[in-house]
């Protein structure tokens, strides 16, 4: 379970912030709902990023977001290989690249090492490049963050669907 501390400085992160990207993980896919409201899950989290100016990036081919509300064309699995999504590729890609220079919060939850090219490396790259942006890498097994992104980037050692679940509780 995490502090509240760390709840109110994310959530403090994401008042402040312009731009919000979410990487989702292997331990954010389909079944990692099975026993979860998936729909009250969603439906809570499409209430908060409608504030935002947010992209979602997955890296799993299932995607839970198939039957939910949230804006579809913020939504980018790279995995699945279709036309559709390679615009939505190209359409995320300058999303991020319009970060440059603009508080970004960066969420990467529950992602491991299975595809760490599609938003674990570039996440490091753009919080070592823009200066205002900030990253919460959430995971139990690969917290790790490199030494070069210093103080802003924070690993959260919590499973990332607990997080989740915390999260919303903690809000509510």
């Amino acid at each position: 379970f995490m502090e509240s501390k760390e709840f109110d400085n994310i959530i403090s992160d994401y008042k402040k912030a312009e731009m919000v990207v979410i990487g989702l993980g292997s331990q954010m896919c389909e079944k990692a709902f099975d026993n979860m409201d998936k729909k009250s899950i969603l439906d809570f989290y499409k209430g908060v990023l409608d504030k935002k100016n947010f992209f979602i990036i997955t890296s799993h081919q299932n995607s839970i977001f198939a039957e939910s509300d949230i804006n579809q064309k913020r939504i980018c699995n790279p995995l699945i290989n279709d036309e559709i999504n390679q615009k939505q590729w190209d359409f995320y890609n300058k999303w991020l690249s319009a970060s440059l220079n603009k508080n970004l919060l960066i969420l990467e939850i529950g992602e491991d090492f299975n595809h760490p090219n599609i938003f674990r490396w570039p996440f490091e790259k753009v919080v070592f490049i823009n200066q205002k942006a900030k990253m919460y890498r959430i995971s139990d097994l690969f917290y790790q963050l490199p030494a070069d992104i210093g103080d802003r980037a924070k690993s959260v050692k919590i499973n990332g669907m607990s997080f989740v679940c915390d999260l919303m509780d903690y809000i509510v």
